[in-house]
């Protein structure tokens, strides 16, 4: 059995990285096997519900990828899975990760963002935004199952503001000498 000493780290490293392990867009696996960096003003640690706190000024890296955020919490349940949730108080989470074989990042931002070990989604809420290069979509909530690699936005309701989600989809470049689609029955 882990001493207290060990449980901690483990529950507060793990979590970290499992929390961020799994962000959209096909983040660099080889950030997977970095070590993961956590600064943060305080940190509380319960290790009796394997829990993990972090407080002010959080920044975690790991690789390539970077998150802020004003508070962290990690939990742990008894088959290991993590779950966690990244709090923006007084400004947004923000995160940071480039793409696996792509010379391109992919940005978040929301007031919190959430991830489930156990499903392997990753919640962006709040005035969320996820960029990608050119391409950007923005709503109030941005679920990404990162295991069937899609993701689903949805707008704020009518009452509380503008209740539309947003996308800007940057075309893909026609190679030379590809000459252009012809809409279904036209005749040249």
């Amino acid at each position: 059995m882990k001493n207290a000493a060990e449980r901690i780290v483990s529950l507060c490293l793990c979590g970290a990285l499992a929390l961020l392990a799994a962000l959209p867009a096909r983040a660099e696996k080889a950030d997977r096997d970095k070590p993961v960096h956590v600064e943060s003003d305080t940190l509380k640690v319960d290790d009796a519900k394997q829990t993990a706190v972090y407080e002010g000024n959080v920044v975690l890296t790991q690789g390539t990828l970077l998150l802020t955020a004003d508070r962290l919490d990690v939990r742990q349940d008894e088959q290991g899975f993590t779950s966690g949730e990244a709090h923006g108080l007084t400004k947004p989470v923000y995160f940071r990760q480039k793409q696996e074989a792509r010379d391109q990042y992919v940005e978040g931002v929301g007031k919190r963002i959430d991830y489930d070990a156990v499903t392997d989604i990753v919640k962006l809420i709040g005035n969320a935004r996820l960029k990608r290069g050119d391409e950007e979509v923005r709503g109030n909530l941005i679920i990404y199952d990162a295991k069937a690699e899609t993701y689903r936005a949805v707008g704020n309701e009518p009452t509380s503001g503008p209740g539309r989600v947003r996308a800007v989809i940057k075309p893909k470049r026609k190679e030379a000498g590809t000459a252009p689609a012809q809409p279904v029955g036209a005749k040249p």
